[in-house]
């Protein structure tokens, strides 16, 4: 670890409660964090991190309990804590109407900040954050990552010692939230703390210790590289055709659950060469064929199953749902073979908006049954090409088919093919879970006695049985959103959009999410997913990447990973800090990240190998470096460079 064990913490929590009425949202808390350390809260929805922030802020009162900051008690001293932290919420909290600009000076005046001090202060952070160019531009007119760029330069302005940050960026593309974390390394460097909360384990793994947490409770708290050591089982991938069979196949049998991507399996096994003996004889007898077994490092992600997912459903609101009840209910229109009929075809699809190219001459096709990732950054040209597809505007130029049907000529037959879930949860929140149901049913006009079956069908798949009276909004997001998914099912549409699916949720509840979209693909429904999460988009048999309104990349996961050309490389050092400066200023260095207790750097295919002795020769001091796998956020941020390079 970076920071200096010997040093005092900067903060302790004691015995820390919050009880709400007779809910226990935080029960008996105990955490330091260092100096110059990034800590993050790693947990589920209701888990208690959001109040844990909330309480270090003083926005809640602790119902029992004590919490120190650089020596000040939150609850008796919250001036000197004001001066000391900075505080970034879930939600904006931004003043729309005003500038950029506008919004810095008013947060430092808030802070009474001298203007000398908040003149060079702005400056600094408009620098970091490169938004200079925009200062004048209305915080309404910015993008979503850009939005969340200017939040956390309004918490940074009075130069906290403890930057609070509440799920930053959920909602927010790659390009983007590599831009936050360059600027969390920036403030790191000059000795701020900061505390993260999130549910994406990817960014878990760029903190330097974790909290995993669960309905208020401390469940292991240690550096991502110590937690993944004491997962206890070995990591084991392996590739075959029909993943998803394979799956049912080995937790049936074998009660071994295994979590797929694509055409990959991931599983956890006590006894690697032994247990894949019995599985591949298994899975031969189901004519499914195994290539290329092995063992493999794990994330944490599957630390989070490891420690987590032996628990009640109940517990995690989890609910686990019925493989065969899905199959059933779609078995009219299976995958048959791998040449299927096409059911997404985009030929030459624009959209113009005056000068404005927000699509720009895309094609593609997309098979019966294939889950495909529609990636991007904001701004991409995502929203305006489902948009197109679903009917909802007219092209400029180009055609799309959905199931065979022109979508400006033949739109209703087109539209009663397609099924959507939007990223907003996009059910009522005041109807009750069957008044929901009903209404959508009667929206995709079924008869009465076909709309109770697949109500009752939709409320069997949510798990809902004993909650049908329950308003929308009393129900917890994994099962809301399996709600929304049932809604969306209901008139048994070929075509399935999921628009940032599990936003928000915990691996686990993830993982049991994207069950049902590989049986819904199994069953015959093709998917197309857009996210942000680079763990969801790895779940996918084909990705599309689009930029600026055009195409930039199609393929599976692991094609555009293997023809990625680049070097990675994860290097080891007791100097965290010191170490991501360094190698950041090597010139045949492309980027640079800080994951845990290592960093990852990235240099092209054409330039020389980074090697211990070169690093070392750079008056660079690390342990060890080792050449690692690019990862899809590696893919992503490249090709997105070079299409932005291109562009000029």
């Amino acid at each position: 670890m970076s920071t200096d064990k010997s040093s005092p913490p900067l903060l302790k929590i004691d015995a820390l409660h919050k009880r709400f009425k007779n809910i226990q949202a935080v029960h008996d808390l105990n955490l330091t964090v260092k100096p110059g350390e990034i800590f993050g809260l790693v947990g589920a929805d209701g888990a208690g991190k959001s109040t844990i922030l909330q309480m270090l802020c003083g926005i809640e009162a602790p119902t029992s309990g004590t919490m120190v900051i650089d020596g000040y008690d939150v609850v008796d001293e919250p001036d000197a804590i004001r001066e000391r932290i900075g505080y970034m919420s879930q939600d904006f909290s931004l003043y729309l109407d005003l500038s950029v600009e506008e919004n810095i000076d008013y947060m430092a005046s808030l802070r009474c900040l001298p203007p000398e001090v908040l003149s060079e202060e702005k400056e600094r952070l408009l620098h970091f954050a490169r938004m200079a160019p925009f200062r004048n531009r209305k915080a309404g007119a910015l993008s979503g990552g850009m939005k969340k760029k200017l939040a956390l330069c309004c918490a940074l302005i009075h130069r906290p010692n403890l930057l609070l940050l509440d799920e930053p960026t959920t909602a927010v593309d790659p390009v983007s939230r590599g831009e936050l974390w360059r600027i969390l390394y920036e403030f790191i460097m000059q000795g701020i703390s900061v505390i993260i909360a999130t549910p994406d384990m990817n960014e878990a793994e760029r903190c330097h210790r974790i909290a995993l947490l669960q309905h208020g409770k401390l469940i292991a708290c240690d550096s991502p590289e110590k937690l993944k050591e004491n997962i206890g089982k070995q990591v084991c991938t392996f590739n075959c055709n029909h993943a998803s069979k394979a799956r049912r196949i080995i937790a049936g049998e074998l009660g071994i659950e295994a979590q797929v991507y694509g055409d990959n399996l991931r599983l956890f096994l006590d006894d690697a060469e032994k247990e894949f003996a019995v599985i591949n004889a298994l899975l031969i007898k189901a004519d499914i064929e195994i290539k290329e077994f092995m063992p493999t490092k794990p994330n944490m992600g599957d630390v989070y199953l490891s420690m987590l997912g032996d628990n009640e459903a109940e517990e995690v609101n989890v609910i686990i749902h019925d493989d065969a009840m899905i199959i059933e209910q779609f078995q009219k229109n299976p995958v048959t073979s791998q040449l299927s009929e096409t059911v997404v075809n985009v030929e030459n699809i624009s959209k113009h908006y005056g000068e404005f190219k927000a699509v720009d001459e895309i094609s593609f096709s997309v098979s019966k049954g294939t889950v495909f990732g529609l990636l991007g950054p904001n701004g991409a040209g995502k929203t305006t090409l489902i948009k197109l597809m679903c009917g909802l505007v007219q092209p400029t130029s180009g055609q799309i088919l959905i199931a065979g049907y022109d979508v400006c000529q033949q739109r209703r037959l087109a539209k009663s093919n397609i099924g959507y879930m939007s990223q907003l949860f996009s059910l009522y929140p005041d109807l009750s879970v069957i008044q929901n149901l009903e209404f959508f049913a009667s929206i995709y006009g079924l008869s009465r006695q076909t709309a109770r079956s697949r109500v009752n069908w939709a409320i069997d798949l949510a798990g809902l049985q004993n909650k049908k009276a329950y308003l929308a909004r009393e129900l917890p997001t994994g099962w809301r959103q399996k709600l929304a998914l049932g809604a969306a099912l209901m008139h048994e549409p070929k075509l399935l959009f999921l628009d940032e699916p599990t936003s928000g949720v915990d691996p686990i509840a993830r993982a049991e999410f994207w069950d049902i979209i590989y049986d819904l693909s199994e069953s015959g429904v093709t998917v197309i997913v857009t996210t942000h999460f680079m763990e969801e988009a790895d779940r996918c048999n084909l990705i599309t990447l689009v930029n600026a309104g055009k195409l930039i990349g199609v393929g599976s996961p692991e094609q555009l990973k293997s023809t990625l050309p680049v070097q990675c490389y994860e290097i080891k050092t007791s100097a965290l800090l010191k170490t991501y400066h360094g190698i950041s200023s090597l010139e045949n260095v492309q980027q640079v990240s800080m994951f845990g207790e290592t960093v990852h750097a990235i240099t092209h295919n054409n330039e020389k190998e980074l090697s211990l002795k070169m690093i070392r020769d750079a008056g660079i001091q690390i342990n060890s470096i080792e050449k690692i796998r690019p990862t899809l956020e590696d893919v992503f941020l490249n090709k997105i460079s070079n299409a932005q390079e291109a562009l000029g």
